[in-house]
């Protein structure tokens, strides 16, 4: 490392991107303060050693000199190379000091060393090699002054060094030093490798950690993205079944379809909801429902679409299954439509019932891509339970219908029936008076009766009550009560009335039902033996002969004449004859 380099104090920097060398720098810059505090303690006692100890003022002031300018470089903010060098200068003043005073025996071989192994520790083993060299260099220099006369030997506190004592110090200063240097120059790159492992291994770690926070995050994203879909699908199932009960309860078609579009829109949120049947040629989806206003104009002027061929709507009556259209301008042709100008987004669903196609259902929304693919199944679910309303109300108005038409037959049957019973009945009623019962001679007559005839209801005039008895909604007669003198009618005793007049009506009914019932069955049989009769000849004559008695004897020996014309006679021989000629 060169020295140079160490001018500024180590960059502070994060675990995350410190490198080995700025450990290094790091370390060494929290342990020069120390260091120098430490070298002031001990410096201190040496200066004053020395002061005391000096023969000459310059080595006073040399001491003073340097004593303060390692007590300011340790105080001020000084560079780090500036600390380290008045450290090693320092020291090494204080070496060349003892070489001089005490030679080649006294402790300078020790302040030498401590020159180099603080070069090499704290700034790099380049330093210290310089360092090792220096120190040589002055020790070579002193031992030869001192060994050639230069320097008086004498003057040396110690005592004489001879060459080898001069060469044994050096000889153990260079051991020592190229040991110190080559072990922290080794133990520096053990460090640097130790580091270089160690930050890969922490780059990896980082990097699994950044892919897992990647697949966590992803997965959040996922995992949030489901939780939306799932509350949006729970929310339109919701709706689902809130429609289907608002739907289930209409049973008039003429009600149930706008009621569809209406419950669909609110609950939904969506703009249009149109329903089309297909005509009975299935050439044309027909529009029957809306809950907008531009819809209810489409229906004023009979809007229908040709089936597999115009728009979204005819392609789905054509196809059979459902189709989104989400973005106007590359499916514009869906949108034209005046009518609906805010349509950006649409959804047609057929409406099956088993196998069979009876609609579509088009749904549009105001926002661009409303619709994902995923609602196509929510929203089917939804076209099958108003494909069974509409079945529903069909098969309701259809029951209506075929109830109606049997209701109307069976009153024809029995007001015929009636007619025909009435004629038959010579008493026109009974009365009461307590305990007594006698038939009626005439029909009742007053104002009260003629009018519970007529309006089919109840009168209450004055004592009399008057209750009609219906018979398929037509008055055939009346109840009428008498009550005592100073008494009035309760409702208890009115709506008693009704309901004993309720139960003679249905008593009426089916006696009147099994009455013609039984006389029918009579006509059959009796034409049953009739034709018995008839068909156990084959002589003309006794066929007609059998005919006339038959009649007679049915019909309570009324006179019978059966007659063949003669014209009418001569023909069927003739035709006859040809049958057997072929």
């Amino acid at each position: 490392m060169n020295m140079m380099s160490n001018n500024n104090p180590p960059r502070q920097v994060g675990p995350e991107n410190t490198t080995s060398g700025e450990y290094m720098r790091n370390w060494r810059q929290s342990f020069i303060r120390p260091m120098l505090v430490l070298g002031l303690a001990f410096g201190l006692i040496g200066m004053i050693t020395g002061i005391l100890g000096a023969q000459n003022l310059v080595t006073t002031l040399v001491l003073v000199t340097g004593y303060l300018l390692a007590l300011a470089t340790a105080l001020l903010p000084f560079p780090y190379f500036a600390r380290v060098l008045v450290l090693l200068a320092g020291l090494f003043g204080v070496a060349v000091n003892e070489l001089v005073l005490y030679g080649i025996l006294g402790d300078a071989g020790l302040y030498f060393y401590a020159v180099i192994v603080i070069a090499t520790l704290m700034l790099s083993t380049r330093a210290g090699w310089y360092a090792l060299s220096l120190s040589l260099l002055v020790i070579a220099a002193a031992g030869a002054a001192f060994l050639s006369g230069l320097v008086d030997a004498s003057s040396a506190q110690i005592g004489y060094a001879d060459l080898m004592d001069w060469l044994s110090n050096l000889a153990m200063l260079i051991v020592f030093s190229v040991i110190i240097i080559l072990g922290l120059q080794q133990l520096q790159k053990v460090i640097g490798i130790g580091e270089t492992e160690t930050r890969t291994a922490l780059n990896e770690l980082e990097e699994n950690h950044r892919l897992l926070e990647d697949r966590i995050q992803l997965r959040t994203t996922d995992l949030e993205q489901a939780r939306h879909t799932s509350e949006r699908r729970a929310r339109q199932f919701e709706a689902i079944a809130q429609v289907a009960r608002v739907i289930a309860s209409v049973q008039d078609m003429d009600l149930l379809l706008p009621r569809i579009t209406q419950v669909i829109s609110q609950q939904f949120g969506f703009y249009h909801i149109g329903i089309f049947f297909l005509d009975e040629a299935r050439e044309y989806a027909v529009f029957k429902a809306a809950n907008t206003e531009g819809g209810q104009r489409m229906l004023a002027r009979g809007h229908r679409l040709k089936i597999g061929q115009t728009g979204i709507v005819g392609y789905v009556a054509g196809a059979g299954s459902p189709r989104i259209a989400l973005n106007a301008g590359e499916d514009a042709v869906f949108f034209n439509n005046p009518d609906l100008p805010k349509t950006r987004s649409e959804m047609a669903l057929p409406l099956r019932v088993g196998r069979d196609l009876i609609g579509v259902l088009d749904v549009q929304s105001e926002e661009v891509n409303a619709f994902k693919p995923e609602d196509v199944e929510a929203l089917s679910t939804l076209a099958d339970q108003v494909a069974i309303a509409i079945q529903n109300a069909r098969s309701f108005r259809e029951a209506q219908n075929l109830l109606a038409e049997a209701q109307k037959n069976t009153s024809t049957y029995i007001t015929e029936a009636w007619k025909v019973l009435r004629s038959e009945t010579t008493i026109p009623g009974y009365r009461t008076s307590g305990s007594l019962v006698k038939q009626l001679d005439v029909p009742l007559e007053g104002e009260h009766i003629q009018r519970a005839l007529h309006s089919s209801d109840t009168v209450l005039q004055a004592r009399n009550l008057t209750v009609p008895i219906l018979l398929r909604g037509e008055a055939i007669g009346v109840i009428d009560l008498l009550a005592p003198p100073a008494r009035s009618w309760s409702a208890d005793e009115v709506d008693i009335a009704k309901a004993v007049a309720e139960r003679l009506s249905l008593a009426i009914e089916t006696s009147t039902l099994l009455s013609a019932t039984q006389h029918r069955a009579d006509v059959e049989r009796l034409t049953a033996e009739i034709s018995t009769r008839l068909s156990a000849s084959n002589r003309m004559e006794a066929i007609i002969q059998a005919t006339a008695e038959e009649l007679s004897r049915a019909l309570g020996g009324s006179d019978v004449t059966v007659q063949i014309q003669p014209v009418a006679l001569d023909a069927a021989e003739v035709t006859g004859a040809q049958g057997e000629a072929q």
